[in-house]
């Protein structure tokens, strides 16, 4: 079980995760309000859990595409949480290998006292995390690496994670500044210490409640909200000169 379900976390897929932070409303024809995006992923989020519980307690028990099931489940958003800490494309498959490692390890010790994804979740990030923090890491390779991902032609085996909203069909002057904007703010991001990177990915791209970012980086509600708070400041303060370009357009 053990080599199929790391063979299946090496697989990552070409294509991207359905946005969450998109939809259209019930009658599919109008943009969907905040408090019913919010409403409806938390719907999405809970029926995930149940279902991801169910393949733990037959994972548990010795079923082998159960645990390949859970894989399949979580690779991408495993695989997008560790490239948008690490930015390094084979330091972030080698994260997510090891990460299901780890949870196949201590599958029988998992009790369901918070969703698999939140344990999924809080192993991958203090992998990148740990990784990040490690001496002598190369710093030289690292930023050839950020090049070449950033590079308009390059299509990596996973997508670098949606920083702003899709752009379909709009005029192509505001293409091209949106995708300026966005290439910006992932520097900025990138210059992030690394927690407070973390709780960017996990607010900004995954949607994640204040409960379950605490969760998952094992720290209080306050500290996630102060590092929340500092992150925001800090990108702002990045991009003053972008948005003021925008105000003036």
């Amino acid at each position: 079980m053990l080599s199929q379900a790391t063979a299946a976390s090496n697989k990552l897929p070409s294509r991207p995760p359905p946005d969450p932070h998109a939809g259209l409303d019930a009658k599919g024809s109008a943009p969907e309000t905040a408090w019913s995006k919010a409403r409806a992923l938390k719907a999405a989020r809970e029926g995930e859990a149940e279902v991801d519980l169910e393949l733990v307690k037959r994972a548990q028990g010795g079923d082998e595409a159960a645990f390949r099931s859970l894989v399949e489940r979580h690779q991408r958003r495993a695989f997008a949480i560790a490239l948008g800490l690490v930015r390094h494309e084979q330091d972030a498959r080698d994260i997510v290998q090891d990460a299901f490692l780890r949870v196949h390890k201590s599958l029988p010790s998992f009790q369901g006292s918070s969703s698999f994804f939140t344990w999924l979740y809080r192993i991958v990030t203090n992998l990148a995390i740990d990784l990040v923090r490690r001496p002598g890491r190369n710093t030289d390779e690292l930023e050839e690496e950020r090049q070449r991902i950033s590079q308009p032609g390059h299509t990596p085996e996973q997508p670098d994670p949606i920083w702003v909203s899709r752009i379909d069909g709009a005029d192509p002057v505001d293409v091209l500044r949106r995708k300026e904007l966005a290439g910006r703010m992932r520097t900025a991001i990138d210059a992030l210490p690394s927690y407070h990177k973390a709780v960017i990915l996990m607010r900004e791209v995954e949607g994640l409640s204040y409960e379950e970012m605490a969760e998952a980086m094992q720290v209080s509600k306050g500290t996630i909200m102060s590092r929340l708070f500092h992150a925001r400041q800090k990108l702002q303060k990045a991009l003053a000169d972008c948005y003021a370009e925008e105000n003036e357009s």
